[in-house]
């Protein structure tokens, strides 16, 4: 898990934002203390991720990497498994015959 210590709901400053990806709603902003004790300030998102992240950050530049938007990694949904495949066969039809565009 990313080593990092949560201060909590903060009271940011005016121009306070997610070092991540920008967000300025105060309510969902929290300062974390980043490896080697720098602050940060996330969103409620990019805090969850870091918590849970295996690597660890010890500034503002190497979180942003860190967390940068995952739509870039490689995509796992093409990868399905069987119960997903059958799941998605067997109530296919049903999807369909309910839709009330085909009526």
């Amino acid at each position: 898990m990313g080593a990092c210590h949560m201060v909590g709901a903060m009271n940011p400053t005016e121009n306070a934002r997610c070092c991540v990806c920008g967000w300025t709603d105060k309510r969902s902003l929290v300062g974390v203390v980043l490896t080697g004790g720098a602050h940060a300030t996330l969103c409620g998102t990019h805090a969850l991720m870091h918590r849970k992240s295996a690597a660890t950050a010890t500034s503002e530049p190497e979180l942003r990497r860190v967390l940068r938007d995952r739509r870039a990694r490689r995509d796992r949904r093409c990868e399905g498994d069987e119960l997903g495949a059958a799941l998605t066969a067997a109530f296919q039809s049903e999807r369909r015959s309910g839709d009330r565009r085909d009526a």
